[in-house]
């Protein structure tokens, strides 16, 4: 035990469980689609045009699917800001679970633009770029966002490269471990920074859809109540994630913990209910 929780430490157990089988089977069908939508292009694929140029889907993969990666940044804005060192044992597995949804967006993102291997121009060509742009904002912040995510992620694969001191990956780690510790801090200030900027800006995004979004949602409000609403999925994730994972592997649970955190979402919800009245009433 450490600090009243358990210790990290690997899973085990088979890894071609019925679960991974039936993931690989997808994955082995979304690669032949995917192969095709690169031969063909996204028209014939996805009846796109230029006059409609967004489909449906965006709205899950990019749009909710960041939302629902936002576990690491709500947890960190409980942690780091808000100074709740208890949530701390959270901290890693939360990060992860950002770090695998950013970047699977990134790579949903990477296949609904027309031209994928031209997207390494945005971050490279400030002069080109449109500085009235939401999209823009949120293009750098995910792209930003998904590098920051893994370098906090480094420790946990830094501590375990290090255990084997002979091998010269396990003297790179070593050597490597206590730079990333102390620049850690400025990477946990931006993995909070960014996710703010680019996810009230996903909100204004909402707005290009004009007479497409109904009137109700129609409002200035709209990247704060997205904002908000992320932060509160981002916790309803982590909790599904942790009492998922623990019943699967064995592992204690954190009920306790886990109920707190509950409460914290739900002190957002409200928040979100009452801005979300207020709003209705201005308009």
């Amino acid at each position: 035990m450490k600090n009243g929780h358990g210790v990290p430490r690997p899973v085990g157990g088979p890894i071609m469980t019925p679960v991974m089988k039936l993931c690989l089977a997808l994955a082995g069908i979304t690669t032949i689609l995917l192969i095709y939508r690169f031969l063909v292009g996204l028209g014939p694929v996805t009846n796109m045009t230029d006059g409609h140029p967004w489909g449906l889907w965006i709205a899950f993969d990019v749009v909710t699917g960041t939302a629902l990666a936002c576990g690491g940044y709500a947890v960190a804005l409980l942690i780091y800001v808000f100074n709740k060192g208890k949530y701390h044992p959270l901290i890693r597995p939360a990060v992860l679970t950002s770090a695998l949804g950013y970047s699977i967006a990134g790579l949903a993102i990477a296949i609904d633009v027309g031209r994928p291997w031209l997207m390494y121009r945005i971050p490279i060509s400030p002069f080109k770029w449109n500085l009235n742009s939401a999209l823009l904002e949120v293009a750098l912040c995910v792209m930003a966002y998904v590098v920051v995510l893994w370098i906090e992620m480094s420790p946990a694969f830094l501590e375990k490269w290090s255990e084997n001191k002979t091998s010269s990956l396990g003297q790179l780690a070593a050597k490597v471990s206590p730079i990333v510790e102390k620049s850690l801090i400025w990477f946990i200030a931006l993995g909070i920074l960014l996710p703010t900027m680019h996810q009230s800006s996903l909100g204004t995004v909402i707005l290009l859809a004009g007479p497409r979004l109904h009137p109700l949602w129609h409002t200035p409000f709209i990247p704060l109540l997205f904002l908000i609403s992320c932060i509160a999925m981002g916790y309803a994730v982590v909790v599904m994630e942790t009492a998922l994972s623990s019943r699967a592997f064995g592992r204690r649970r954190e009920d306790g913990m886990l109920a707190r955190l509950s409460g914290v979402m739900s002190g957002v919800l409200f928040a979100f209910i009452i801005l979300r009245l207020v709003d209705v009433v201005l308009r």
